[in-house]
């Protein structure tokens, strides 16, 4: 490990702050579950853009750029001696072993002013100052906020200690509504290749003037909430520099049921921190952590919450050992504990009779329906406020009537720089009709339609059959309404030991699939089927990508590179994708932009499909429960 690499970044402050044996297995270079594309983790909430328009908002504002040879915080050092006022964009510091990139620093006089972006979000008129609870105390949801902040700020008061800092958070104020220069389009990605550069850059190309007459953002001083976490920092800065400099140093973890979503819980790996964390107790395969909300199991005691602990002194890992007295089966989590606990034993899946009772209610035709959609803080059209939603794509499969030999595909997505939400309620009408059931998988697509129904009214969007429809629909089917969430019969009715304890279609249908040859030959599905080891590869996984042959423009054939573009596989990769297409460095190559549609037509697909196999797999199942 070089000094460098035993600096205590803020980013390995706040993992560390999370769990410490986490910071241990980073700074070893175990790997990691967390392996998203990290160009589309760029994406992941539009900070960059927000970060964009704050700094648009500061006059002659400088980047820091090393020059040959310079290490970042010797280019900020260079820069920031000369005397005088001044604005720095990414200034980096390193003081006792601590390293911070800061957002935005000002100085007048003898004032820094410490800027930290986040596109989190407040609302000015109904809580200006949302940090704190009823009672005073520093609530959950900004705790994490603060802490890197207060991180920052020890920093900066370390190698300043003769200026005044003053810290703040720079928010996304939900209370305005977005105008003309604080759109989506106006922030332009550039590839950046200054040396340091984690990624592309963002910057602003609107009108500045006009932008800081109208913009959304909120600066909120919090020196009070820093003050008050200082200590607290300081002394885990402290213990989490030990385990920087030196992580081999033995470290007691703290088991708890968070340790199911580990990202160093790599049971494919020779280096799995799962398994050094739990010891001999990591053999427990499904492990005790996989029971359905095992933070909800109370010990023999009954003592609320406390079962997980109760297992660990036990000795007790495999979720089959679990002693079914601990379970309080008169609640609905205990029952689907115990449902896990007998099916998980025996090897086999449940379905309960009552469940085709629900499914033969169900009215045809039989629409099977997902959408995809954005939510960011920047929005994409004026008008809009921050974070307001757009719903870009869906994908829907029907089957017409009882036995129908057909199964009918339609999808809808928006490709233009324009609102789409509206387009997308009538093509969604379109392929659904007035009749029939609206299969879903979660509330999602319900919450989507009142949010579109209520933009048509903000907007004076004035369309009075879309707006009928819409409220005819999105009530449940129970409540006369046309929609029915199989995400509840599943929980409510279905059972398979290798969805462990999640209710997740990314759970449901490999457990499915996997061992029903019948969906493999079936002439609706038969495209997914791919063969493994173990049978069949979960459909999601099977998705292929696509490789874009480069323009040669008079390159050479061994100069010129190919480009891939990779599949998507969940709706976060969805959303990021749709964004990259659309605004991204690619977003004037009509080829990459083609490509990443085809990958979101492909995923949404599947995921309509994959409701289609776990319907078809109950009424089989039913069937020949007879």
């Amino acid at each position: 490990m070089t000094d460098r690499e035993a600096l205590l970044s803020k980013s390995n402050f706040l993992l560390g702050c999370d769990c410490p044996v986490k910071l241990k297995y980073f700074k070893s270079g175990y790997p990691s579950l967390n392996n998203a594309n990290s160009f589309l983790e760029f994406f992941a909430d539009g900070g960059f853009m927000v970060e964009a328009l704050a700094r648009a908002l500061f006059d002659n504002g400088v980047w820091v750029v090393p020059q040959a040879g310079e290490t970042p915080e010797q280019a900020t050092a260079r820069l920031m001696s000369v005397p005088g006022d001044g604005v720095w964009f990414e200034p980096t510091f390193v003081v006792e072993g601590m390293l911070v990139r800061v957002d935005i620093l000002q100085r007048k006089g003898n004032v820094l002013r410490l800027i930290e972006v986040k596109a989190a979000s407040f609302d000015s008129v109904l809580d200006p100052t949302p940090f704190r609870g009823k009672q005073g105390g520093i609530l959950s949801d900004w705790r994490d906020y603060l802490l890197d902040i207060t991180y920052q700020t020890n920093v900066l008061e370390l190698v300043y200690p003769e200026l005044e800092v003053v810290p703040e958070l720079c928010l996304v104020d939900k209370a305005k509504t977005c105008h003309e220069e604080a759109i989506f389009n106006k922030v332009e990605l550039i590839a950046d290749k200054d040396p340091g550069s984690t990624g592309p850059r963002a910057v602003y190309h609107g009108d500045i003037a006009a932008l800081r007459s109208q913009h959304f953002l909120g600066f909120l001083n919090v020196r009070l909430e820093v003050d008050e976490l200082v200590a607290t920092v300081r002394s885990q800065a402290k213990s989490l520099l030990k385990i920087s400099e030196d992580p081999t140093i033995a470290l007691e973890p703290p088991l708890g049921s968070k340790c199911r979503d580990c990202e160093y819980r790599n049971i494919g790996s020779l280096r799995n921190g799962f398994a050094e964390c739990w010891g001999a107790l990591a053999a427990g395969d499904p492990h005790v952590v996989d029971l359905f909300k095992i933070g909800f199991l109370a010990d023999a005691a009954g003592n609320s919450k406390e079962g997980l602990n109760w297992l660990i002194k036990n000795g007790i890992s495999k979720l089959v050992e679990i002693p079914p007295k601990i379970i309080d089966q008169n609640k609905s989590t205990g029952k689907r504990q115990i449902r896990q606990l007998e099916c998980t034993k025996t090897g086999t899946e449940w379905v309960d009779p009552l469940l085709k009772d629900e499914l033969d209610a169900c009215e045809y035709p039989l629409h099977f329906v997902d959408f995809e959609t954005s939510r960011l803080a920047v929005p994409y059209h004026k008008g809009m406020q921050p974070y307001e939603q757009i719903a870009f794509q869906f994908s829907c499969h029907t089957i017409l009537k009882p036995g129908d030999k057909e199964l009918q595909h339609t999808e809808w997505i928006n490709v233009d720089d324009a609102f789409p939400s509206f387009s997308f309620a009538s093509a969604l009408r379109d392929a659904v009709g007035e009749t029939g059931t609206i299969f879903v998988w979660s509330n999602f697509e319900q919450t989507t339609l009142r949010d579109i129904r209520r933009q048509m009214t903000s907007y004076n969007h004035v369309d009075k059959e879309i707006a009928a429809w819409i409220d005819a629909i999105v009530p449940d089917r129970k409540d006369g309404g046309r929609v029915q969430d199989l995400l509840e019969l599943c929980g409510e009715h279905y059972y398979h030991p290798k969805m462990g304890g999640s209710l997740s279609i990314k759970y449901v249908l490999p457990a499915i699939w996997g061992g029903n040859e019948e969906l493999w030959r079936d002439p609706w599905f038969a495209k997914y089927f791919r063969e493994s080891l173990d049978g069949a590869l979960d459909p999601y996984s099977a998705l292929t990508g696509l490789i874009l042959e480069a323009e040669r423009n008079n390159l050479a054939d061994d100069e010129a590179k190919e480009t891939a573009v990779e599949a998507v596989r969940d709706g976060i990769g969805a959303m990021r994708s749709y964004q990259e297409m659309m605004y991204g460095l690619s977003r004037n190559d009509a080829k990459h932009r083609d490509a990443v549609k085809k990958m979101l037509l492909q995923y949404c697909e599947l995921d309509t499909a994959a409701m289609v196999i776990i319907w078809k797999h109950w009424m089989s199942r039913l069937a020949s429960a007879k």
